[in-house]
């Protein structure tokens, strides 16, 4: 056993850094966007679509390509990925032709892509399936640490050297960190150890060979994709609207509304963490989908009390970050999984791509939705358009809770009989 827990350990803490690693490639672009749009001669409008160059490959290739860890394996999927996705961006500063920019961000977009997947596939194989759903919570920190991190560096990369020497050293990092996860992120069999308790993945199953479209039909993924991508968007929405709201809407400092972004992420944080931790003691989707529903109307409570100050505004942003980002990674990582080894399918690299990808297409849509309803009507319609979106999230997921309770009633059933 204490062979195990020092395998257990390291690979946990390998796909930590190298998923956090992802984001050295994401955030430099926020951080020197003004600069390069001014030196470039870049309109709005042009900017926007560089975000979208990383975004839609993003969301595609998890949709139609994520299998691919399921086939070759997970340390080979993260190494080879990883580091092109590095070697993409590498030379990003020397270039100053806008389609060429495109076409980089697009190309380290599509090679992250399988990198969250393949992560979730070798996990799940080294811990047992009553504590996957709390491991899954704690890996999950690593989105909002890798975003703290990456936007560390790259604002003081950016503040001393300008934005052309931005994404030059974060790329190196990334490839050096992708070379670590060939001896990282080796699978139990490899190294001939056997996880107690582990049912829903089998190593010795045969390769994945299910297409885009069996997946889909297996039950609940259509209610979890479409739970996602309302989740997602409502993610999307707080980190880039909900700043431009508090400063103009509200009046507040851009100190404040960053302090008060930032409580969001440390709720989602906590979320990630204690919601994986209670899905382990009872059934996830349950706790997930009440979460939902609390997000909801706690985004509804924000609209009507708004104007009460900060600290009232930072309360339920921390409620809502909880709500938010706990069920979100539950959604794309261990429920996923576990949907996707089920009754020996061997998927669940490729069923965790394909949620999470289809609901990463809520990151694309969300600037020009939100940007419409907010101008188009009000702030307070783009409040109501995220309650609406996450009562729909909440019924799909509800959906989803039913058809697995149903489906656990009928595998009970000839045992019970036979009783």
């Amino acid at each position: 056993m204490g062979r195990l827990r020092v395998h257990q350990c390291v690979v946990f803490a390998g796909v930590w850094v190298l998923y956090a690693a992802t984001y050295l490639l994401r955030k430099p672009l926020g951080v020197m966007k003004g600069d390069l749009g001014r030196d470039l001669s870049l309109s709005k409008l042009q900017l926007g679509c560089l975000d979208t160059a990383i975004l839609l490959p993003y969301a595609l290739v998890q949709m139609f390509c994520s299998r691919v860890a399921d086939i070759i394996s997970p340390r080979c999927t993260v190494t080879i990925c990883l580091f092109f996705a590095g070697f993409s961006v590498l030379t990003f500063g020397s270039w100053s032709q806008y389609g060429v920019l495109l076409f980089l961000l697009a190309a380290s977009g599509m090679m992250q892509a399988p990198v969250w997947p393949a992560c979730c596939k070798c996990l799940s194989t080294w811990f047992s399936d009553d504590v996957l759903n709390t491991v899954f919570g704690l890996i999950s920190t690593s989105v909002y640490g890798g975003s703290i991190i990456a936007t560390a560096l790259a604002s003081y990369l950016y503040a001393t050297y300008g934005w052309r020497l931005v994404f030059l050293p974060l790329a190196i990092m990334a490839m050096g960190l992708a070379l670590t996860a060939w001896p990282v992120m080796r699978l139990p069999g490899d190294h001939g150890v056997v996880v107690p308790g582990k049912a829903l993945v089998n190593i010795n199953a045969p390769r994945s060979e299910l297409s885009v479209a069996q997946l889909w039909c297996i039950p609940v993924v259509p209610q979890l994709s479409f739970a996602m991508l309302s989740l997602k968007l409502v993610r999307y929405t707080v980190y880039l609207w909900l700043p431009v709201y508090l400063m103009q809407g509200l009046g507040q400092s851009a100190a404040t509304a960053g302090l008060l972004i930032s409580l969001f992420d440390v709720g989602g944080i906590v979320g990630s963490m204690l919601l994986g931790f209670m899905a382990d003691r009872h059934a996830s989707l349950f706790h997930t989908w009440l979460a939902v529903v609390v997000s909801s109307f706690t985004f509804l409570a924000f609209l009507f009390t708004s104007s009460w100050g900060a600290g009232y505004n930072g309360v339920l942003l921390l409620v809502a970050g909880f709500c938010v980002c706990g069920p979100d990674s539950l959604l794309g990582g261990s429920v996923a999984v576990a949907v996707g080894e089920q009754d020996g399918k061997n998927s669940g690299a490729a069923v965790a791509g394909l949620i999470n990808g289809f609901g990463s297409l809520g990151g694309v849509i969300e600037g020009p939705l939100v940007g419409y309803v907010s101008e188009a009507y009000s702030w307070n319609t783009m409040f109501l358009l995220v309650v609406f979106l996450l009562s729909a999230s909440s019924f799909c997921i509800l959906q989803a809770f039913l058809i697995q309770r149903k489906q656990s009633q009928v595998r009970y059933l000839p045992l019970h009989n036979g009783i």
